[in-house]
């Protein structure tokens, strides 16, 4: 069976629309994959971008929490969101008559959410919380363990939750600052795949996030620290016996 192509147009703005139209679906996945992950942090706000995410749902300017959830359920919908390393990305998976809407309620959370003291507070714990959980995860944690130490001193090295001591003094600023800087148009791709048309995304693309600024607020673009490898060793504790890998320098990585 032939794949189906890949459409891919770049907006004025810089915002990339790329879809792939499957014939005969009655369902679409659209989302927004956003230049934003754990790698474009600083040590001091390191865990920013995981937090931006937590608080997407809790409310927009346009929709209380209930409000969206209700929306989403009675669509018969499922909406989502994660943050890596590279990206943060928010997606919504739709029948296809509801695609429209959809795009509609993604530039919303994305554009229009309304980060509230009181939800900033309650998503603090929340992230702790899952922060602890994360600890007991040997295989997680593993992961975060091998990139703190081959790519250590750079921020593909820090983890994506961020340490404890930043989830508990991250504020409103620090939260609007990292929006202001990261979330501009050539930053971001909207992707749809499934039963939805390329020119039909790029004009809801054009309709609902035509006023996402093409540079950041302070005109300054932040570079991406460089992948830096570094050859150690790191030692953790597993069940209680002592273990360890081994992360060893070779110049073609």
């Amino acid at each position: 069976m032939r794949a189906p192509s890949t459409d891919v147009t770049t907006l004025d703005s810089g915002l990339r629309v790329a879809s792939e139209t499957v014939q005969g679906s009655e369902t679409a996945t659209v989302g927004v994959w956003i230049d934003a992950g754990s790698r474009y942090e600083t040590a001091a706000n390191n865990g920013v971008a995981h937090f931006l995410e937590h608080l997407a749902f809790k409310g927009t300017s346009k929709r209380t929490q209930t409000q969206l959830e209700v929306e989403i359920e009675n669509m018969g919908g499922h909406l989502n969101a994660y943050t890596s390393r590279e990206q943060t990305v928010y997606f919504a998976k739709v029948f296809k008559n509801d695609v429209g809407k959809a795009v509609e309620i993604l530039s919303d959370i994305l554009l229009n959410s309304k980060l509230e003291d009181a939800a900033i507070e309650r998503e603090r714990d929340v992230i702790l919380r899952e922060m602890s959980e994360v600890n007991k995860n040997q295989e997680e944690l593993v992961l975060d363990h091998l990139h703190a130490t081959a790519f250590q001193g750079t921020g593909l090295g820090r983890t994506i939750l961020g340490p404890e001591e930043n989830i508990r003094k991250l504020s409103r600023n620090d939260l609007v600052s990292y929006i202001e800087q990261h979330y501009t148009a050539p930053r971001m791709v909207i992707a749809g795949a499934g039963a939805i048309e390329h020119s039909q995304l790029c004009d809801l693309a054009s309709k609902h996030f035509g006023s996402l600024p093409s540079a950041p607020k302070s005109a300054v673009q932040v570079a991406m620290e460089p992948a830096v490898f570094t050859g150690s060793d790191y030692w953790y504790v597993l069940f209680g016996a002592f273990s360890f890998f081994t992360v060893s320098l070779d110049s073609h990585c």
